[in-house]
């Protein structure tokens, strides 16, 4: 027996065993019996994801079983979580990536991307982790992250192709793999903490400090305490990632030479290729734009309401208007053949990651709706009396461990109201509790369903849920320092208070 079936079997019966504890033990004070039951389901999958113990995606079907059998949810409340709206937007990008790979075009820019930044495997991961962060500071984290995987993807390929390499060779390719992926995910995470619609718990927090206390909460000066933060905690994951995964025997310096051969050999641009490019520029330029361009549309009739339009449409209708464009604009109109063929819902999606961010919907789902999250917020009330510190460390804490099996938007809902209530109780600024709370909400990296751009580079395949485990829940912690500083730095440069 290997130590990994070892390990799968360990984790098998230590995730049921847990289950069972909550299910014949009396619940804590002040916590419901559903509730504990929902933290039974919640502590079995953590388990088998971190250990492995079924393949990833059977461990996110336990809640279309578990919650109903437990009268925790309905079924039909659990199950319309595996076709949710960012359900969507997941499929929509995977289409986008695939059409870039049957035409050939990953290739291209790959080689493109290789020429531009060098052969220097940290700066090409540091290059992918610049872009994806400043992106994801203006737009959706996870349409961001659709963005960026297909052509990490399409870089880490032609890095891992060739005969002739050695086991350290190969297995420093295949760390170049992990690195670029994870890299994206993170960076995503951390360039969305940089400004207030970066991210939904930044928007969260700010509209409930002027709604609870009357005063806004300006854009530039946010950005002043959490672009240090977003940016510290980048540049520290792209220093230390190489070191979770080495990547030194990966020796990309004849690369040059073979970069300008392989672009004369690709020749001109085929008809494929340059309408997938304009689907690839239109769609990034859609989800950047997004709030600005639907901005512009009319309002519509809705039951006798008149509606803006803009609530209708989101980052996964503009995916999946991709995605049917692909099946209908022609690259060769007499023979039929159209940018994509059925071939991508048996090659190019990557269900079992699809499945995988479904079960983390419907276990968040589960945990709000069983009261677990509101039960965490009660036990926070103990705060009060606390240095100021302390308790910043511990709500930042707190939203960053909620987040890595919930919705960070839920945690910030949640915890922010609460924030703000301490600080008023205590007679500080409620920006001193309120910010802590949306940063830690932002420290998503130990797992795959943690946030989307997490699910979405887990479907590339390339990466596993212990690689993304090791070192994700050590910049979690690593966030955690970060942000209380940035917030002890900058919060009298930005607002004018002192923690």
């Amino acid at each position: 027996m290997t130590g990994d079936r070892k390990k799968e079997i360990v984790g098998l019966f230590l995730g049921v065993a847990f289950l069972l504890y909550t299910l014949f033990t009396t619940p804590p004070t002040g916590l419901s019996v559903t509730a504990w039951k929902a933290i039974g389901v919640t502590l079995l999958m953590a388990t088998w994801w971190m250990l492995e113990a079924v393949p990833i995606a059977v461990t996110a079907l336990v809640p279309l079983v578990l919650f109903p059998w437990l009268g925790v949810v309905p079924a039909k409340v659990v199950a319309p979580n595996y076709a949710g709206n960012l359900i969507w937007l997941f499929v929509g990008g995977f289409a986008l990536a695939y059409a870039m790979e049957s035409w050939n075009l990953h290739r291209r820019v790959s080689l493109l991307v290789l020429k531009i930044c060098g052969t220097n495997p940290k700066m090409l991961i540091l290059g992918f982790m610049v872009a994806t962060g400043f992106l994801s500071a203006w737009m959706s984290n996870t349409a961001c992250a659709a963005l960026m995987m297909p052509i990490g993807m399409a870089i880490v390929k032609m890095v891992q192709e060739g005969e002739g390499k050695s086991d350290v060779e190969k297995k420093a390719a295949t760390n170049f793999g992990i690195c670029v992926m994870l890299g994206i995910a993170f960076s995503a995470s951390m360039g969305g903490m940089a400004t207030l619609i970066g991210t939904p718990p930044n928007a969260v927090m700010a509209g409930q400090v002027a709604q609870m206390t009357g005063t806004a909460v300006p854009f530039a000066n946010f950005i002043m305490v959490g672009a240090p933060a977003g940016i510290a905690l980048l540049a520290i994951s792209w220093w230390t990632l190489p070191m979770f995964f080495p990547i030194a025997a990966l020796d990309l310096s004849h690369a040059g030479a073979i970069v300008d051969e392989e672009l004369e050999k690709l020749g001109k641009m085929s008809r494929g290729e340059t309408i997938t490019t304009i689907l690839f520029v239109g769609t990034a330029l859609a989800w950047i734009l997004r709030p600005q361009l639907v901005g512009l549309l009319p309002s519509v009739d809705v039951g006798g309401k008149i509606v803006p339009l803009k609530k209708f449409i989101t980052d996964s209708t503009i995916g999946m208007t991709t995605l049917l464009l692909c099946f209908v604009i022609p690259v060769d109109f007499k023979k039929g053949r159209m940018v994509l063929d059925t071939s991508l819902f048996t090659k190019g999606i990557p269900w079992d990651a699809i499945l995988l961010f479904g079960g983390g919907f419907a276990l968040g789902g589960a945990l709000a709706k069983a009261g677990v999250t509101t039960y965490v917020a009660e036990q926070m009330k103990s705060l009060a009396g606390m240095s100021s510190i302390v308790m910043i460390t511990i709500l930042a804490l707190v939203a960053m461990l909620l987040t890595q099996m919930t919705s960070n938007t839920a945690v910030a809902a949640t915890f922010v109201p609460l924030a703000i209530s301490i600080a008023q109780g205590l007679g500080v600024s409620p920006l001193i509790m309120a910010i802590p709370v949306a940063l830690g909400a932002s420290l998503a990296f130990s797992l795959p369903v943690a946030t989307p751009p997490n699910a979405i580079v887990f479907g590339s395949g390339l990466i596993r849920v212990p690689d993304m485990f090791k070192s994700g829940m050590t910049y979690n912690l690593i966030g955690i320092v970060i942000s209380v500083i940035s917030m002890y730095v900058m919060m009298p440069i930005a607002f004018g208070v002192r923690l």
